[in-house]
């Protein structure tokens, strides 16, 4: 179908489309709840008549909404495309209850109910989605949440996205500027900020989050130059056909409603601002309810353990490579003997004699890692994500290991998809390292929300039956 077809190929987030579907539903559901109390209905009608009425608005909104892209995340650009797509996905739901109500249900319902539902939720519909739209708007209008991009090559594709970005573009970027060799900008000089050769440079000064490159193929200078990105944190896109560069894996978007392609090495699911947001709600909720429904429990007991067990202090507080490689102070019970000179250089090893007998407990059990929802609670990390190395071992294996700062373009996590897939703990040689960067990099490529939940289930199956690696 069209829909599935556009939802595949165009500019959109799944996640998104769930997160808006849902509170659109939530908003049908209090409409319909407001409407009955305004009314007199006996239980029995209620379960018979009313309640289907329900579940059918329901489906018809969700079918109605696809068709009509009231989910499509580039409509957050324009507030009239946003009532028009609301209030045609309400008029075509209308129009199908309404021949349901006169046709094929002998109940008659309220004029009252009917009116005061119809009124009710179109119109929070529409509010929400404008309420929606202004909070965006004012979010990525402030400077610190502007990408600051570049565009290299002032050719008609380089200029339509600048275009894009300057006149007609998604809110929260900055232009910084056109790079290109050999050509004389004769009617916007200003834009010009060097040749080739000064771009990494300038991406340096600047701190450029973002770097389109629109000039014909050249396989060495964009391999180059996507491996500078990479190691700087710097979003790279290639405004241009695949052609020649079908030896990278690379991954396609549609800006300006399908005009202008950007292929990017790998797939990002998370560079999606509502995909960001999504994967911080939850979460501040999980890192929440630890905090305030188990922590209270555990630490008591815990800290009295380790106290008793050994000298020293209950957490243990290490710096560690977080988001964008910037470090983090990221905390844990303490697991092995205070004062120890090796904590920031040296991997806990099997039979390791740094280890405490209720440090072994709690690393068997993963309860070491409950402090670090703290981190997860003020932003430094999240529940799941590339686990967090420490500083020394990051500037090590970044040497060493191609693609290894990749890991880090994402929030580190408490649990991640490479330790349920058997590469926690020790990496004993680079071949290790190698899968766990392989599994991470998967993660960051194909993260949905039911990813992460699906790796929460595994992680605590996981702690409940032991593993092996577990020490």
């Amino acid at each position: 179908m069209d829909f599935l077809y556009k939802l595949k190929r165009s500019h959109y987030s799944k996640s998104l489309l769930t997160a808006l579907l849902l509170i659109d539903i939530l908003i049908i559901i209090v409409s319909f709840r407001v409407s009955v109390s305004q009314i007199t209905v006996n239980n029995a009608d209620y379960l018979a008549f009313y309640q289907p009425f329900l579940v059918i608005t329901v489906l018809l909104w969700v079918i109605t909404s696809l068709f009509c892209d009231v989910y499509q995340t580039d409509n957050l650009r324009k507030i009239s495309t946003i009532l028009v797509s609301t209030l045609l996905s309400s008029i075509s739901s209308g129009v199908i209850i309404a021949l349901y109500v006169v046709f094929l249900q002998q109940h008659s319902y309220p004029q009252a109910f009917l009116t005061i539902f119809v009124g009710l939720s179109v119109s929070s519909l529409i509010l929400i989605k404008i309420l929606l739209f202004l909070g965006y708007k004012k979010y990525r209008s402030l400077d610190k949440n502007r990408k600051r991009v570049i565009i290299i090559g002032y050719t008609p594709t380089g200029k339509n996205l600048h275009n894009y970005f300057v006149k007609d573009q998604p809110l929260g970027y900055r232009f910084m500027g056109f790079f290109d060799d050999g050509l004389k900008f004769v009617n916007n000089e200003n834009d010009f900020r060097g040749n080739l050769s000064q771009v990494k440079q300038f991406c340096l000064q600047e701190h450029i989050d973002e770097i389109y490159y629109a000039l014909p193929n050249n396989i060495t200078y964009v391999k180059d130059l996507a491996k500078f990105a990479d190691d700087n944190y710097i979003y790279f896109g290639i405004v241009q056909d695949a052609g020649g560069l079908d030896q990278m894996s690379v991954e396609t978007q549609l800006y300006d409603n399908g005009r202008i392609p950007i292929l990017s090495p790998r797939r990002d699911p998370l560079k999606i601002f509502y995909n960001r947001q999504i994967k911080r709600a939850f979460d501040i909720f999980f890192s929440s309810a630890v905090i305030l429904f188990l922590f209270p429990f555990v630490l008591p007991p815990i800290a009295l353990l380790i106290k008793l067990d050994s000298s020293g202090p209950i957490f243990f507080k290490q710096l560690r490579s977080g988001r964008n490689g910037k470090p983090f102070w990221c905390y844990k019970f303490r697991t092995m003997k205070a004062n120890n000179k090796e904590a920031n250089s040296k991997q806990a090893e099997k039979n390791d004699s740094r280890i405490t007998k209720v440090g072994q407990i709690l690393r068997k059990t993963s309860l070491d890692e409950l402090p670090q929802f703290f981190n997860v609670f003020l932003g430094d990390m999240s529940v799941v994500g590339p686990r967090p190395h420490m500083l020394k071992h990051t500037e090590e294996y970044s040497e060493i290991i191609e693609n290894f700062k990749v890991r880090h373009f994402i929030n580190s996590g408490i649990t991640g998809y490479a330790q349920v897939n058997g590469f926690r703990g020790e990496t004993k040689d680079d071949e290790l390292m190698k899968k766990r960067v392989e599994y991470d990099t998967w993660y960051l490529e194909n993260w949905s929300l039911s990813l992460d939940i699906k790796i929460i289930f595994q992680t605590v199956w996981n702690a409940v039956r032991g593993e092996e690696n577990a020490y």
